[in-house]
């Protein structure tokens, strides 16, 4: 019976081990005014389709913001859709090539409370591949008009030895002075926290259904 029980708990052990899979992550910590959230996802897609996915987040970005609704923005309400503490309309991105220097504008509703219209971001928008494989895209606060007072972001491509890679979110972000006393750690996670894990997910999912369509030809 001894013997028996033992085999059993080895065997589901095993097992347990052989069908884990990576751990999805998000959290949020404040310190100084600023909110710092790290996200991780496990895609189940190739170096070379992740990094595909990657460029054509950046380029539209750049050239493009219409068509990231439909896949990278998707469902993470950036279009002033109603029945929020906060609303935003994104609504256009232009960028320099000479400074690759991105601005977005939009506007930002607290509904019955104020609306700011035409609010602009200027931002660094960068990339680095290192030796190891992992591609970055970095994304700098240069400038704002008082929607947010300090922002820096890090978007990287983690390849592992087996088939698959992290995409990893990083984004340290402190507000203006009027937004930082409205968005309360509580409320910054349901004004922005869940946008950045859609994000994130939205990525995952276009990668692997490039993934799953690219066995199909």
């Amino acid at each position: 019976m001894y013997k028996s029980t033992v085999l059993i708990i080895v065997f589901l052990s095993v097992m347990s081990a052989l069908s884990a899979s990576p751990v999805d992550s998000i959290s949020t910590t404040y310190k100084d005014g600023g909110f710092t959230t790290y996200s991780q996802v496990w895609v189940n897609a190739s170096d070379t389709i992740c990094n595909a996915v990657s460029k054509d987040y950046d380029y539209q970005m750049r050239y493009n913001l219409d068509g990231l609704f439909p896949w990278a923005l998707k469902g993470m309400n950036l279009r002033k859709e109603k029945n929020e503490l906060m609303m935003f309309y994104f609504k256009t991105t232009s960028f320099n090539k000479e400074t690759s220097v991105l601005r977005g504008i939009g506007d930002v509703v607290v509904p019955g409370v104020i609306t700011i219209p035409n609010i602009y971001v200027d931002c660094k928008l960068t990339g680095r591949p290192n030796s190891t494989g992992r591609n970055t895209v970095y994304l700098n606060l240069l400038s704002s008009n008082g929607f947010i007072r300090n922002m820096n972001n890090s978007f990287s491509i983690i390849p592992t030895k087996t088939k698959g890679n992290w995409f990893v979110l990083e984004t340290h972000v402190k507000f203006g002075w009027f937004f930082n006393i409205f968005i309360t750690q509580n409320r910054f996670k349901i004004i922005m926290e869940w946008r950045l894990k859609r994000f994130i997910h939205n990525l995952k999912d276009e990668a692997e259904r490039r993934e799953k369509n690219s066995g199909k030809r």
